[in-house]
């Protein structure tokens, strides 16, 4: 097989180019939340930040290649994004896709909200205080880190790679994964990005409610995202996760302010 026709690399180079981009706008927002973490730890900021830039960067490549690779594999990937560089032109359904997408992460979001600050807080300090703590503007450009990023690591590598894994153990008829296969990559991808919280630095101060908290908001995401990337692309979990993104972090964060 020809190199050129391995993945779309069209697609391949947008999405990467949109994550150095999304990385780049995050590090203000970093440096605020988890800057006094870093020195605490005896670690060099600078140095720390170099460090993860260069590591995400190559685990980009990687995630992006391996969605493209083996979501063609088992029926993942990018259509709105192939179908645009194909035909020059949206793909018929979208708009109806994008409002599905739009109205789950606003749905998501506001759930979060309400039990974060209405319910949890009886018994702890709200944890969006904690996340809107740096300035308006980090948490704006932080939101479209969070949003895209996620869903390239998250959903593009890990869950295509956990339902490849599935396909190959057993299949359909028709050769497509078991949804069985599928879910199970869905929930375990949530377990896997919520018990990762439990040794980022951000939760090192934490109380335990908090982190409870910060892992029922992960698998739940995890699970909707993850649906959304089944059944419609990775577009719609990143428009999902934008979205709900924003909500915590500008909209519904600032009402708190």
């Amino acid at each position: 097989m020809k190199i050129g026709g391995i993945v779309d690399w069209n697609t391949y180079w947008l999405l990467f180019i949109i994550g150095q981009l999304t990385l780049i706008a995050a590090l203000p927002y970093s440096v605020s939340l988890t800057g006094d973490a870093i020195y605490d730890f005896g670690g060099s900021l600078p140095m720390v930040l170099a460090t993860q830039f260069a590591q995400a960067t190559v685990i980009f490549l990687i995630s992006i290649f391996t969605g493209l690779y083996l979501g063609k594999k088992v029926g993942l990937g990018a259509p709105v994004l192939g179908h645009m560089f194909k035909y020059s032109n949206l793909p018929p359904g979208f708009l109806s896709f994008m409002k599905l997408s739009l109205f789950l992460g606003f749905l998501l979001s506001t759930v979060v909200f309400v039990l974060d600050v209405f319910i949890f807080s009886l018994y702890v300090k709200p944890l969006i205080l904690y996340l809107i703590t740096p300035p308006l503007w980090e948490r704006v450009l932080y939101s479209l880190y969070a949003g895209f990023i996620e869903e390239i690591i998250l959903r593009f590598f890990l869950m295509t790679t956990f339902v490849w894994i599935s396909w190959k153990i057993k299949r359909k008829a028709d050769n497509s994964p078991t949804d069985t296969g599928v879910w199970l990559s869905i929930i375990s991808v949530g377990l896997i990005y919520s018990f990762g919280y439990l040794i980022s630095p951000i939760s090192a101060d934490k109380e335990m409610l908090n982190i409870s908290i910060v892992m029922l908001y992960n698998t739940s995401s995890s699970i909707i995202f993850g649906w959304l990337y089944w059944k419609k692309g990775i577009e719609a979990s990143i428009i999902a996760n934008l979205s709900a993104s924003i909500m915590i972090f500008v909209i519904l964060g600032s009402l708190l302010l």
